[in-house]
């Protein structure tokens, strides 16, 4: 019983982490993401008017 308990804690700790470690990487960019999806939104809607 406490083995399983046990080994769910450290499966859940090692989750969190590598969690943590991805947003750490990934939380860096999310400026330019929104700015390259407004970007291509603006230039999508501009295509479509031109070409329609």
């Amino acid at each position: 019983m406490i083995r399983k308990l046990r080994a769910g804690l450290v499966t859940a700790t090692l989750l969190a982490v590598t969690a943590r470690v991805l947003w750490w990487a990934v939380e860096p960019m999310v400026p330019y993401f929104i700015v390259g999806l407004v970007l291509v939104t603006i230039f999508g809607f501009m295509y479509y008017r031109v070409w329609r």
